[in-house]
């Protein structure tokens, strides 16, 4: 364990770093698994979709693709705009995603919810949210990051 210790210290300075890397690295997969299922439901004539509303859905989901998969590219190689990226992504995608919770066709939107159950839905997004911001600005994990952003000019 050691040895696995010392190459992620030495290949992305923390273990942190790796797992919000690998956290992008899904949410890119997610938005792209979104593009696949959104592209069946654009040719289709489903009328209680207006086709209008799933292009734009289509069209964000394929821009959190790009911006997630940049933030993995700076969060690994550890640039400082890799960091200041996946915080400002992290936030818009937990917006979005709080807008569909409480929008979309759930019973949260018909205001069949108890507040545990949204709370339960909303917690762990949320939490991920200020967990990794609050991460990415300690002080000696923003350090790697000026580090790094230094040595490169």
């Amino acid at each position: 364990m050691g040895e696995l210790s010392a190459f992620v210290e030495r290949r992305w300075g923390s273990w942190g770093i790796l797992i919000l890397g690998l956290w992008a690295l899904v949410l890119v997969l997610v938005a792209l698994a979104r593009l696949v299922l959104l592209s069946a439901v654009v040719g289709s004539g489903n009328e209680n979709v207006s086709q209008g509303q799933v292009w734009v859905i289509f069209i964000l989901n394929a821009l959190l693709a790009l911006a997630f998969a940049a933030c993995v590219y700076g969060l690994w190689t550890r640039r400082h705009w890799g960091r200041i990226l996946f915080m400002v992504c992290i936030a818009v995608w937990a917006i979005f995603y709080v807008v569909a919770l409480l929008t979309s066709g759930t019973p949260w939107a018909n205001n069949d919810y108890t507040p545990g159950s949204l709370a339960f839905n909303l917690v762990p997004y949320l939490g991920g949210v200020i967990l990794s911001v609050w991460y990415l600005n300690l002080p000696h994990i923003k350090a790697l990051f000026d580090h790094e952003a230094s040595a490169n000019q």
